[in-house]
């Protein structure tokens, strides 16, 4: 019988405990990059934290003897359920110490119980908390830094995670671009014909009008992806509090808004990639760690396009291609060495080709889960 106990953390002790786990079981770790400690405390603070405003969570913690070994949280997007029509639990922040499969799968029990108290099941992820945050376990790309906003773990996380139950339902991509790979004429001039033939152009974002900007984004973001796999549209105080912490690491120069006689179609959005300073951090601004971030953020090289999408009625117009032209042929002018994008839904052919003609390669691959129906 397992010595495991599983317990739910509640109250500012219980809480910083399960925030710090990481920092424990990948300090020294040479690709894994600290987050800003109190980027997470806002994160999971219901009163900083606008998803809780239409979802509820739960934390655990599993505790070997006076140790803890793991923890997980698991969630309830009543957005989501009311997006898809379906009654479906999360679970997010899944860690454990290597070798602890009656840790991972007691994790995993608690917060499909919990979940299935208030009626949802299945349950998916990893999420953190939602698919607007960090989703997936990465399975393959172990020697390559994260970049900002996407998860690192262990190889041992997809066997400890089937190992507790769950199956693959979805594998996300993400994509290395170079600035060094050269972009076939001929592929630049058909895409900016089939530009000029619907009179599509390509504007820089406006960083001096970010309040319209991202009210611009915000209608795309929705539009563009209300058919993807679980997807769910972000509310008005979820982007804002988005954007307000983006605006300063946005690159306007390789983002971009596409539009056709003056009515936005699609967007992208490219931004520094932060763990190039938060890599030497360990998650502190205090004392010193303000200065660095300060000083790093003009050295930063590397892009990861976080956002890029076209609405349904543009689709097939070149755009997509387009924006990743556009924003490799600034990278060059910059000497910016290359941009990640990602994710990329494995089965999304429609963004996967774009990327791929321009030379972009899958670097990382994450994988998301569910209880077996």
């Amino acid at each position: 019988m397992s010595d495991v106990r599983i317990e739910v953390a509640r109250g500012k002790r219980a809480m910083r405990v399960f925030r710090e786990l990481p920092y424990r079981l990948y300090k020294g770790h040479p690709v894994w990059v600290p987050p800003l400690r109190m980027a997470e405390a806002a994160l999971m603070d219901p009163g900083k934290n606008p998803f809780f405003e239409h979802a509820e969570a739960e934390h655990f913690l599993a505790w070997r003897a006076d140790r803890v070994v793991g923890r997980i949280a698991a969630c309830v997007n009543h957005l989501h359920n009311e997006t898809h029509e379906d009654e479906i639990g999360f679970f997010g922040f899944f860690d454990v110490e290597e070798g602890e499969q009656d840790a991972a799968t007691a994790l995993i029990e608690a917060a499909r119980a919990w979940c299935a108290e208030r009626g949802r099941t299945p349950m998916r992820g990893p999420c953190n908390y939602s698919s607007n945050d960090p989703c997936g376990a990465l399975v393959d790309g172990f020697d390559r830094r994260p970049m900002l906003l996407m998860p690192y773990n262990r190889p041992d996380y997809d066997a400890l995670l089937q190992g507790a139950g769950l199956v693959p339902v979805k594998d996300l991509l993400a994509y290395e671009l170079k600035t060094e790979i050269p972009i076939p004429e001929r592929f630049e001039r058909v895409v900016n014909r089939r530009l000029q033939r619907t009179g599509t152009v390509i504007r820089d974002m406006r960083r001096d009008d970010w309040a319209n900007e991202v009210r611009i984004v915000k209608d795309l973001y929705n539009r563009c992806w209300e058919k993807n796999w679980g997807f769910v549209p972000a509310t008005d105080a979820e982007f804002e509090h988005a954007a307000k912490d983006l605006k300063l690491i946005v690159d306007p120069e390789l983002s971009g808004i596409a539009e056709r006689d003056g009515q936005p179609l699609g967007f992208s959005v490219f931004i520094k990639d932060l763990n190039e300073v938060l890599a030497g951090m360990n998650g502190r601004l205090f004392p010193f760690g303000w200065l660095k971030l300060l000083r790093g953020l003009k050295r930063i090289g590397w892009r990861r396009c976080i956002l890029l999408g076209v609405v349904p009625e543009a689709r097939g117009g070149a755009i997509n291609e387009a924006f990743f032209l556009r924003a490799i042929e600034a990278a060059k002018r910059m000497g910016i060495p290359g941009a990640e994008a990602g994710w990329v839904l494995d089965d999304n052919t429609a963004m996967r080709k774009p990327i791929e003609a321009v030379g972009g390669t899958i670097t990382k691959r994450y994988r998301m889960y569910e209880t077996p129906s």
